[in-house]
């Protein structure tokens, strides 16, 4: 389904800091299995590592930050947002869209 109607997105996400590379691990695939349910393929991930936060979420001080690009139809944003937000590992995400 390589169509026209496919756009390139960037998602950058923060998880708990205490998961462990596994944990991690299992999160990514658990996404990749929905972009590629929802038609989409992956692009590139860039794990950036534990990083401060600017300010305390959930009164965690730290984060994993992890930038996803990927090419899906844009039905198939819908789905991975409800992923991101049910799921109790992630503690902030913005999805991107971006444009040529």
């Amino acid at each position: 389904m390589n169509g026209a109607n496919e756009r390139q997105y960037e998602l950058v996400y923060i998880l708990q800091p205490q998961l462990d590379e596994a944990g991690i691990n299992s999160f990514d695939v658990r996404l990749c299995d929905v972009i590629t349910a929802q038609g989409g393929r992956d692009i590139a991930t860039e794990l950036w590592g534990k990083r401060t936060l600017a300010y305390p979420i959930n009164h965690q001080f730290e984060g994993y930050y992890i930038l996803h690009r990927f090419q899906m139809p844009p039905t198939g944003t819908e789905e991975v947002e409800r992923l991101l937000r049910y799921s109790e590992d992630v503690m902030r995400f913005l999805l991107m869209r971006k444009d040529e």
